[in-house]
């Protein structure tokens, strides 16, 4: 069985429209990608390592961070993130709106917890990863 072939500039056109792309916030599902997240990996690493231009290597780097935000999600975690989105933002401290969104957000936490871990934890790596890569100051 032979590996598909990636043309780089399409890899990098598809995940900077995504990025483009409203979230619904810092956790993104992963199957909102158009490849799979090693190849674009790979590429915006080499787009890294090749660009000259200050600005457009500190976009690819930025880039290349936000893809840790883009996780595999079961569909119990795939729901929490759903409702993290409707639940909104903070409700003054001590409101009604806080109390609800609290109770609201009580039900999916556990979920939450689990996926904010990993996207965590791949952010880290690719900190690390962008310090061996050009232009780390």
């Amino acid at each position: 069985m032979s590996t598909p072939e990636y043309d780089a500039r399409n890899v990098l056109g598809r995940f900077v429209a995504t990025l483009s792309e409203s979230g619904d916030g810092i956790i993104r599902d992963a199957t909102e990608l158009a490849d799979p997240k090693n190849i674009i990996k790979s590429v915006l690493q080499h787009c890294i390592r090749t660009i000259e231009e200050a600005d457009k290597r500190s976009f690819l780097r930025s880039a290349y961070l936000s893809l840790g935000n883009y996780q595999e999600l079961t569909d119990e975690e795939r729901k929490a993130v759903a409702a993290l989105s409707k639940i909104g933002p903070p409700g003054p401290p001590g409101s009604e709106l806080q109390e609800e969104q609290a109770k609201r957000i009580g039900d999916v936490a556990i979920h939450l917890q689990a996926v904010m871990g990993r996207l965590k934890a791949e952010v880290a790596v690719r900190a690390q990863e962008l310090k061996l890569l050009p232009g780390s100051d």
